[in-house]
């Protein structure tokens, strides 16, 4: 064990005596070498933020609807359904900052419902504000069904929105909610799934259910409780309700 210890302290003074009277052999190397993983470093920086990309942006063509403005964009009469998910003596997943799922879904749907009637369409909600409908009192007739929530979870990483569909001829419908919800949210687009949800099975025209945002995540439930996100989140379901009547 001595002989060891000698041998250590050995090769820790040698180590010192090179590092300090050897500068020449190390110091120009060492240089370039941090120079070199700098410059690659920055250079893959760059690439990925797509600087030296010579493909031209692609021009993506979006309706911008202007519905707070009594612009000419019309709904003509159609009939919107809006289901606020739970209510009443459900008040759904519970969130971070202490608001219900009830109660945020109530005023997107709320903020909706302005921006669809100021523009022509008849909007019905499944349930009033404080009440609670089951999943059989919400089956409603219409032209477009929008059920909308807010999910939790136990692992509170989980962010993101997704939009949910039944039949097929359910599916474009809430593709194109998917596509205008994704213009303007900020979370993780999760995609458009197909599921067995009671509120768009027991229909036969186009339904989708969304989930927002995801509660047990601070970040998403922070801004779901906001009324500015709340009112990016109705412009963004008027217009994929635009984009699909059109």
């Amino acid at each position: 064990m001595n002989m060891f210890k000698r041998w250590m302290k050995q090769a820790f003074e040698s180590t010192l005596k090179f590092l300090k009277y050897r500068k020449s052999f190390y110091m120009i190397p060492l240089f370039f070498m941090t120079m070199a993983v700098l410059i690659v470093s920055v250079l893959y920086f760059l690439f990925q933020t797509d600087i030296f990309s010579d493909e031209p942006e692609e021009e993506t063509e979006s309706i911008v609807i202007d519905f707070d403005q009594g612009s000419e964009v019309s709904f003509n009469g159609e009939t919107i359904v809006i289901d606020p998910g739970h209510g009443g003596k459900d008040p759904g997943a519970p969130s971070v900052s202490g608001k219900t799922e009830a109660e945020i879904v109530y005023s997107v749907a709320e903020k909706t419902a302005d921006i669809l009637e100021s523009n022509g369409a008849n909007v019905e909600f499944t349930r009033g504000q404080d009440e609670f409908a089951s999943l059989d009192e919400r089956k409603a007739d219409g032209d477009l069904f929008i059920s909308l929530h807010s999910d939790a979870m136990e692992d509170p990483s989980i962010t993101g929105f997704t939009t949910f569909y039944t039949y097929d001829n359910q599916k474009e419908f809430a593709e194109t909610m998917n596509d205008a919800l994704d213009k303007y949210s900020n979370f993780r687009n999760r995609g458009t799934n197909q599921s067995n949800y009671q509120v768009t099975w027991q229909l036969d025209y186009p339904a989708t259910l969304i989930e927002l945002g995801y509660l047990s995540n601070e970040i998403d439930d922070r801004m779901l409780s906001s009324e500015e996100y709340q009112d990016l989140m109705a412009q963004a379901i008027s217009e994929g309700i635009y984009n699909y009547l059109n």
